[in-house]
């Protein structure tokens, strides 16, 4: 549900000629042992071809204390964002059924919101509502991890502005479906929980997917963990402040079933499932489903990503190739777990990563100790020496273990961060995201 777990971006480079192939599972066990025997990632993963589950794994535990639990095909992940495509396809339904429309109007359920006579179920659909985002825009950001009653959400959401007028832009607000998941309560006068189970569960047969259950209450459900040195428990969002907008309990397996399920027309029409793939542009949003580049093909899903969990689904009609990822410990960036499973899926050259990090003695760590600044930012980058370790923390921030990986450069791939120092003009440069940042060294 956070921003930053939205989109997945590919390189466009060559076209792909190998559809017909049958998937390396060897290379597939190959890459997630990898995984495993280093500690990047806890979780299940799955691979389907042309409707069909070939592949399952998983790594790691769905649970460390007071036992520890080995994660399985049974194992549930909380599935974030993810829950969102659950939520467009029980309003498409509806529209299906005549009971609702793209261009209804908000203010037929809830008027108290801002402007809510030009907001429309399209927009709250799109992205293009202009609705505060209640999980993202409020200033403390442990408020979602505690509980509050749906009146209180709506009211955070009713007594701020908006970003920009209806239909003028594009930008990602858990808020619209919130309102929708309330909305399908109203129009059915079922909770959200029962449509989900009888509207989707029992019609594709998914073992495994509920919504409503507060957290750590599921007997099969993953707890989640942050590395930091070793699994560290983590304080998650609370799950029933964001019902219909990421609290779905979920698996690889009944991610796969669902996403073929949709895009061959069993949940939804053919022209409703039009509508929630069209796309405005090569990184929107289409109507519940996000657009996915992977070299010649484009495929169709949604990210997830709450405090502590990681997921993603995509669906390649070319290939015939689906994917899905549930994470509970993530210690390597999910992109590239998602490339390397289609690259590996798709018949392309892959080579497993070396994992491994340079030992590094404890003096010769110590020489990257210091405070750096960039003063362009609003936050200093602190890099210490501990028993061994060596952390970077951004001001206001926890610590984060660093790896070097060659000499002068060290990564967390948690965070998909690479840090490269230069001793004798006391700089490093912050790498993320494809952007990159100088710091000066301050003088003790």
């Amino acid at each position: 549900m956070r921003s930053a777990a939205i989109f997945l971006l590919f390189t466009f480079a060559f076209m792909l000629n190998s559809f017909a192939q049958e998937i390396d599972t060897k290379k597939l066990d190959s890459f997630f042992y990898a995984l495993k025997d280093q500690n990047k990632s806890m979780g299940s993963f799955a691979v389907a071809k042309n409707s069909k589950i070939v592949y399952e794994t998983s790594t790691g535990y769905s649970a460390l204390s007071p036992d520890s639990i080995l994660a399985s095909s049974a194992t549930q992940y909380r599935i974030g964002s993810i829950s969102k495509m659950f939520t467009a396809v029980m309003i498409f339904q509806l529209i299906d059924e005549g009971k609702l429309s793209l261009d209804t109007k908000l203010s037929k359920y809830f008027p108290q919101m801002p402007r809510a006579q030009e907001i429309s179920i399209r927009n709250l659909l799109s992205h293009t509502s202009g609705l505060m985002d209640y999980v993202n825009d409020v200033v403390d950001k442990d408020w979602i991890t505690n509980p509050h009653p749906a009146a209180e959400l709506l009211d955070t959401i009713a007594k701020r502005k908006l970003h920009f007028a209806p239909g003028e832009k594009q930008q990602y607000s858990n808020s619209g479906y919130l309102l929708m998941g309330y909305i399908l309560e109203k129009i059915t006068g079922k909770k959200y929980s029962k449509l989900l189970e009888t509207r989707i569960v029992k019609k594709i047969n998914l073992k495994n997917t509920v919504s409503s259950i507060a957290n750590n209450l599921g007997k099969e459900e993953a707890k989640p963990y942050r590395m930091i040195k070793n699994w560290n428990d983590i304080k998650d969002i609370y799950f029933p402040n964001v019902i219909g907008v990421g609290d779905i309990l979920s698996t690889p397996a009944d991610l796969l079933v669902f996403i073929n399920a949709l895009s061959t027309g069993t949940l939804i029409s053919k022209a409703s499932y039009a509508q929630m793939s069209t796309f405005n542009g090569r990184d929107s949003f289409g109507m519940g489903l996000i657009s996915v580049p992977f070299y010649s093909q484009v495929g169709v899903g949604h990210n997830g990503g709450t405090y502590g969990s990681y997921s993603a689904v995509y669906y390649f009609k070319e290939s015939g190739i689906s994917i899905a990822s549930c994470i509970n410990g993530l210690n390597y960036p999910l992109n590239d777990i998602n490339i390397a499973v289609l690259q590996i899926s798709n018949g392309m050259p892959f080579k497993t990563p070396n994992f491994k990090a340079m030992q590094l003695t404890a003096e010769e760590l110590k020489a990257y100790s210091g405070v750096y600044v960039n003063k362009m930012l609003p936050f200093k980058m602190t890099i210490a020496e501990n028993n061994g370790t060596l952390t970077a923390q951004a001001t206001g921030q926890s610590a984060f273990p660093i790896e070097a990986v060659s000499k002068g450069v060290f990564k967390f791939d948690g965070a998909g961060i690479v840090l490269e120092f230069n001793l004798e003009k006391k700089k490093m440069t912050l790498k993320q995201g494809g952007q990159k940042f100088i710091f000066n060294k301050q003088d003790n």
